[in-house]
């Protein structure tokens, strides 16, 4: 299968879409490029996404031009993923934001993400976020430079370019390759592939059943019956899911069954 593209366009002259390349990749656009035979001689940049579950390559496609209708064809069936940088203090942007919109929902686009240094909070000194949404829910906004916040904010939370690399990395595209082995990637594997499908067997009544010795005292056993009961409540959300995820968009789904495949792990305390 053909890895999927993401196209990124720039709106300010100042930065160049190359430029958003070296920032997600982390390394020099004379690495890991590769060449598109439609249209002929395009550059593009491999990027490979690993996660605990799932890994992926995609092609990160820096557009010369701020419009989506110079895009080919043969780009555009492979889109899947859209990132616009924008000048935050440009006000003209919001008129150009549901142009935009437009054109994700048209493409069917699941991954659309609005690119800036720093938003300002007051709109007389440029575009905010509150306006930014209003005029386009389909695309979030990130900040590659925020401004510090309190201590309040949790020293763990993707911020900046790493939040722009989370969401590549928590988004699943279409050529995701599931790591086996692991029962939770078996469960998860199960929800990928559609409503339909029936839980792996790697994932089954019979992994309730605990092969080491049994509790040495009573509070061992309440822990361990916890423990069941927990993995019980798991196991029903799973199949409810297949049951009830019938209207959900892939993505919506592959996010929910990731959830469960993190409480998984979590319950049997399972290995990277």
């Amino acid at each position: 299968m053909s890895e999927p593209i993401v196209v990124i366009l720039s709106l300010d002259e100042k930065v160049k879409p190359e430029a958003i390349v070296e920032k997600i990749r982390k390394q020099s656009n004379d690495q890991n490029q590769v060449v598109l035979t439609d249209p002929a001689d395009t550059v593009a940049y491999r990027y490979h996404i690993g996660t605990k579950y799932y890994e992926t390559d995609v092609l990160l496609f820096p557009h010369a031009s701020p419009t989506t209708d110079t895009l080919s064809s043969a780009i555009l069936n492979r889109t899947e993923g859209l990132l616009i940088y924008f000048n935050a203090h440009d006000r003209a942007f919001l008129e150009r934001l549901p142009t935009y919109g437009a054109f994700v929902q048209k493409q069917d686009i699941d991954f659309g993400i609005l690119l800036c240094t720093t938003l300002p909070e007051n709109a007389s000194e440029g575009v905010t976020y509150g306006e930014a949404k209003q005029l386009c829910t389909v695309l979030d906004v990130i900040e590659l430079e925020p401004v510090a916040e309190d201590d309040d904010q949790p020293s763990d939370e993707a911020v900046g370019v790493d939040e722009l690399i989370q969401a590549m990395h928590n988004h699943i595209w279409s050529n995701v390759q599931i790591h086996r082995g692991s029962r939770a990637a078996a469960a998860l594997e199960a929800l990928v592939v559609g409503a339909d499908a029936e839980p792996s067997s790697g994932f089954s009544d019979d992994d309730t059943a605990d092969e080491t010795v049994g509790p040495t005292s009573n509070e061992e056993e309440e822990r361990m019956e916890a423990a069941l009961n927990g993995f019980e409540k798991l196991l029903t959300e799973v199949r409810n899911l297949h049951s009830n995820s019938t209207s959900w968009s892939r993505n919506e789904r592959l996010a929910y069954a990731q959830e469960l495949a993190e409480m998984f792990d979590n319950m049997v305390e399972e290995d990277d």
